[in-house]
């Protein structure tokens, strides 16, 4: 499991849609993201005195998919 702020996880979801334009259901079908990208997705939001923050959760099926993603997008 891998933990992005909102920030993070936008600019990683910008470059996966560059790299897949041709292909726009890997980010919006869950399994379509599991079998093409290794991992799905999971939000998760909380308040703090200043405000809510959305933190979001990357669940990875496969040790070497993560290891990609890690060199890939990170």
């Amino acid at each position: 499991m891998l933990t992005l702020t909102a920030g993070e996880w936008r600019d990683v979801r910008n470059k996966i849609r560059e790299e897949y334009h041709w292909k726009p259901s890997v980010l919006l079908i869950r399994e379509v993201m599991r079998r093409e990208l290794g991992f799905v997705t999971r939000y998760q939001e909380y308040s703090h005195q200043h405000g809510k923050q959305e933190i979001i959760y990357l669940d990875f099926y496969n040790d070497a998919m993560e290891t990609l993603f890690r060199l890939k997008y990170l």
